[in-house]
């Protein structure tokens, strides 16, 4: 798919690797809508894709409000016809508790900012998307739902892991929707706040790190996904030091 000129939305794209999907996306000739909670950050990233000669505009708005996928859909229709839909915003959440010790209401929020959300975006971008003549939903998901080990958020990892299995479960939208959804599962990515987490910890836990993922291989997998007319429902993991790997949807008999 030929992005030049469709609307890219970006949810969570005002910092960290969603900013740098954006700029990559707006350097593929899209206009990209720049979503995210924090009204600051999100003029501040549409000025910095504005100065790299891309074009964007700001959309606040918290993914997990009842009216964020009305205000997303309004906002793209504006904006032209819309091509893709990153469903990047996720994130622990803010009560600093973790299940068990979150209440149900904690932990439920956490499944909300990172399986329910991207499930009612994608639902509500299918109508628009198949009257521009097709699109593609990319979801960014995280090695926290691929792996087997222990983990300190439970629930960031089952949503996660919801992500992943929703990706290859509508796989045939592509069919009846003429849109693909695939996915990003991406391991340590290497943004400020990991190099940081890194340099602090003992010499022996940094050296059995894994390497950290450039923010820009992330972008340019979320990029190759959004064009690629052949993929649909796969599922690409990113882990630092090594190929990426692609996991393909099991055929249904």
């Amino acid at each position: 798919m030929d992005i030049r000129d469709r609307v890219a939305v970006v949810t969570g794209g005002a910092s960290g690797v969603g900013r740098v999907i954006a700029l990559a996306l707006a350097g593929r000739g899209a206009a990209v809508l720049v979503a995210d909670v924090d009204g600051q950050r999100c003029a501040d990233a549409v000025a910095a894709i504005e100065r790299a000669g891309g074009r964007a505009s700001p959309v606040v708005v918290d993914v997990c409000d009842p009216a964020a996928a009305d205000v997303l859909v309004e906002a793209a229709a504006r904006a032209g016809p819309v091509g893709v839909l990153v469903n990047n915003a996720g994130g622990w959440g803010g009560s600093g508790r973790r299940f068990p010790d979150a209440a149900p209401g904690e932990w439920d929020a956490v499944l909300d900012l990172n399986l329910r959300a991207p499930m009612l975006l994608t639902q509500a971008m299918l109508g628009p998307m198949r009257a521009a003549g097709g699109g593609a939903v990319v979801n960014v998901a995280s090695s926290a739902g691929h792996e087997l080990s222990p983990y300190r958020s439970p629930e960031y990892g089952a949503a996660k892991a919801g992500l992943i299995r929703f990706t290859a479960a509508v796989a045939g939208l592509r069919e009846t929707h003429a849109v693909r959804v695939n996915c990003v599962v991406p391991g340590w990515i290497g943004l400020e706040r990991a190099h940081a987490e890194l340099a602090a910890m003992p010499p022996e836990a940094r050296a059995k790190a894994p390497p950290l993922i450039p923010p820009e291989h992330v972008s340019a997998a979320v990029v190759d996904l959004a064009e690629d007319d052949d993929l649909s429902g796969r599922v690409l993991v990113l882990r630092g030091g090594r190929p990426p790997e692609v996991l393909a949807p099991e055929p249904f008999e």
